[in-house]
């Protein structure tokens, strides 16, 4: 009788130990499945824009021209990752430099994006850099460098042509902030609210 109780307990330990992994690898298999093949194919277009770069080819894979179009733009306000393009157009070519465009979750700056290229670089001539973000036509832009820690560097104030894109020439390939809010303003004005 004893003996039987002990297998008794061991199968079923097994069964459990059996249903907990089962559920595990279920739960890790539908988690990341996904999410993992929307990386393959970011990479796979990162790869392929950078490549049409390069050889001067429009983004949309026809050889017809020395300038890249601006690709149609997915804007994802609720996770932060946008799927758009930066293109960088210096006298009539486009730049081989990719880049990436993260939505600030900030309440504080709200319609704030921050702007990362693949090389940084010093320019001979100005080059037109076009953002896409979620933009109206003839919204104020605030372009600017640096960061909410080390405190921020107004570059210039554009508005934009039209909807969703922003555009603005610069010698100076960097991480830019692209705000639709004043940073500057509002940095200034919460600071003399606190000295008060």
């Amino acid at each position: 009788m004893k003996n039987t109780r002990k297998w008794l307990f061991a199968f079923l330990v097994s069964v459990l130990f059996i249903c907990c992994v089962a559920f595990g690898i279920t739960a890790y298999s539908r988690n990341y499945s996904g999410n993992g093949m929307d990386m393959d194919d970011e990479v796979r277009s990162d790869a392929v824009y950078t490549l049409n770069g390069y050889l001067g080819m429009e983004d949309n894979s026809s050889a017809g021209g020395r300038e890249a179009s601006v690709a149609e733009h997915n804007i994802d306000d609720g996770v932060g990752r946008l799927t758009q393009r930066v293109t960088i157009v210096s006298d009539g070519n486009v730049l081989p430099i990719s880049g990436t465009v993260t939505k600030m979750q900030d309440a504080f700056y709200p319609g704030t994006y921050v702007v990362r290229f693949s090389n940084k670089a010093i320019l001979t001539s100005e080059a037109t850099v076009k953002v896409r973000i979620d933009v109206a036509k003839d919204d104020q832009v605030y372009i600017l460098t640096g960061d909410k820690d080390k405190g921020y560097t107004q570059v210039e104030v554009v508005t934009a042509d039209e909807d969703n894109c922003v555009t603005f020439d610069t010698g100076v390939i960097q991480d830019y902030t692209i705000s639709k809010t004043d940073i500057i303003s509002a940095q200034a004005a919460m600071a003399s609210v606190m000295a008060n």
